[in-house]
């Protein structure tokens, strides 16, 4: 393979892990079988073990990446051809193929690969510009078994917000969801310059006293302090105030809760992410509390407290009664803001060769 075609591989790839995945966990892995043959292989043990139900985070992760690489080959003149697998490894085959020209909507979202970030910011108040609406409705497309709604009625958005943080309220008040999420941040610039799966301090926008009580509340038995003085509700109460300032939620349904339409979600996800990143906006997945409702209605899991499976349980009733569908998937809000304070980063692409 001469140089300008690994270039290219490489430029594909450096697109692929550009995507979002829970916590940045990057749960991905590709092999380069031959000249135009990249595979695309799940690693599920990276991303988090309570709420990867059905592995289905990880699955939305590849979906995303997969949906960049292709992006990213027609970019560069490929034809590409996606072959998903069965149960087995691998997720799926990117099969490139020559002479082929992008549409002006799939030039657009591959500007935008590399401009696509978490705010987690206040949005500004102000409703969607119907040119931006119809936007995220176009990149959205058409998939079989995957659609996107727009919930934008203020009265409606305030009643989901503050369901959807019942997850932080859950969250601060049990001990497993309490490790996992405090586990997972890390406060060094240099880590989140390497790449370092987990949550840079600087993107969850706390202010500078709030960071530091998140330094002391990282100890289990001062959460509970806290919790006992209702101390949860009021950060729930707060973070759904900031979330419904919106334009708008959208909400990603599935026909069927599997493999292949877990990867759907990630697609579609991912190109109205893009969208809205080529228009100016930003975006933040909100969709802790949809995933926290699949744990629990399982039922099989000691982790919670009879209270805690009411709280979530009644948290998620309210949702699917502002939804036009009774199974919302995936959830994020969008809208206009100032840019995020920081930004995420991605390891390089370690491409396993079998050539």
């Amino acid at each position: 393979m001469d140089a300008v075609h690994e270039g290219k591989i490489r430029k594909i790839l450096t697109a692929a892990v550009a995507a979002p995945s829970g916590d940045n966990s990057q749960p991905w892995r590709f092999v380069f079988r031959t000249p135009d043959t990249i595979e695309f292989y799940a690693i599920p043990e990276k991303d988090n073990a309570l709420l990867n139900i059905d592995e289905s985070g990880t699955f939305i992760a590849l979906g995303a990446a997969i949906q960049n690489a292709e992006l990213e080959a027609k970019a560069l003149g490929f034809s590409p051809e996606i072959r998903f697998g069965g149960e087995g490894a691998p997720v799926a085959t990117l099969v490139l193929r020559d002479e082929a020209a992008p549409s002006d909507l799939e030039q657009t979202l591959e500007r935008a690969i590399l401009l696509r970030h978490t705010n987690r910011k206040a949005y500004k108040n102000s409703p969607l510009a119907d040119g931006d609406r119809q936007a995220l409705i176009n990149a959205a497309g058409e998939v079989e078994g995957a659609r996107l709604s727009l919930l934008e009625g203020k009265e409606d958005m305030a009643s989901v917000a503050r369901a959807l943080t019942t997850m932080e309220e859950v969250a601060l008040q049990n001990k497993s969801l309490h490790k996992l999420f405090f586990e997972s941040i890390f406060w060094s610039k240099e880590q989140n310059t390497a790449g370092k799966p987990g949550l840079y301090i600087k993107t969850l926008e706390l202010p500078p006293p709030a960071q530091l009580l998140f330094k002391v509340l990282r100890y289990w038995p001062v959460a509970t302090v806290l919790a006992k003085i209702g101390f949860p509700k009021v950060v729930a109460a707060t973070n759904a105030k900031q979330n419904a300032s919106a334009s708008a939620f959208g909400v990603i349904t599935l026909s069927r809760f599997d493999r292949l339409h877990y990867i759907e979600a990630g697609r579609l996800l991912e190109r109205v992410w893009l969208m809205a990143a080529a228009r100016g906006m930003s975006l933040q997945i909100v969709t802790g509390l949809l995933f926290l409702a699949r744990t629990v209605a399982r039922g099989d899991s000691p982790l919670f407290s009879v209270e805690e499976r009411a709280l979530v349980k009644s948290a998620y009733v309210r949702i699917r009664e502002q939804m036009s569908s009774n199974e919302p998937f995936l959830m994020f809000r969008v809208g206009y803001a100032e840019a995020p304070s920081a930004v995420s980063f991605r390891k390089p692409p370690v491409v396993t060769s079998t050539r």
